[in-house]
């Protein structure tokens, strides 16, 4: 068994996702002093297909295996009720890849799923580094720009940890990989949670 208990309420998926809707929907109430803004913004991780730290390899370098069926049955029901029912305010893309594809590369998982087809208006953020694993880890990309793009394109808006990704935007937009609209969209995502918590 993984050993991060405290991020899988439970071995149910319709179980953990009621937990965790419930968990979501409590932290991002109205506060006593400013009832409109949140008092947290939740983040819904790790998306997605993500249970392991070293077997049968490390976190970085693994690609799940995942067929439609256990995917919408065993790995979304907890971000379908984190994201779309109780509106987590983000979502962090996981290091692993599923199926040859890296979490925080794959316009079907982000822009796909969760804007086109749950309609979710939050920011996708990336685990430490796991934008620039694109290229570093998964091979994905021949160089950081092409992980750059890929990401942004994909539906990332921010990275954590480094800025390696995110440094070569500019580079990845003179090179007409992405776009400065693409760019500007991912801070309006930011900036709208960041309103929500009333930090203005």
């Amino acid at each position: 068994r993984w050993g991060r208990a405290q991020e899988v309420y439970s071995e149910d998926p319709v179980l953990s996702g009621y937990l965790t809707f419930m968990f979501v929907d409590g932290g991002q109430v109205g506060n006593e002093t400013k009832p409109k803004y949140w008092q947290a913004a939740a983040c819904c991780k790790h998306y997605a297909a993500y249970d392991l730290e070293t077997i049968p390899v490390d976190r970085y370098h693994f690609s799940a295996k995942v067929d439609a069926r256990n995917m919408w049955e065993t790995y979304m029901p907890v971000f379908d009720m984190c994201v779309r029912a109780a509106n987590g305010a983000h979502v962090m893309c996981s290091y692993n890849a599923i199926n040859g594809v890296p979490t925080c590369g794959d316009p079907k998982l982000l822009n796909g799923i969760l804007r086109d087809q749950w309609k979710w208006p939050g920011f996708v953020v990336s685990d430490y580094d796991a934008w620039a694993n694109i290229y570093r880890s998964h091979a994905y990309c021949p160089n950081m720009t092409c992980a750059a793009a890929t990401g942004l394109n994909a539906g990332m808006d921010q990275e954590v940890g480094s800025d390696l990704a995110i440094a070569q935007l500019q580079a990845a937009i003179d090179s007409h990989m992405t776009t400065e609209e693409a760019v500007t969209t991912a801070f309006k995502r930011l900036f709208r949670i960041r309103l929500q918590l009333g930090m203005h």
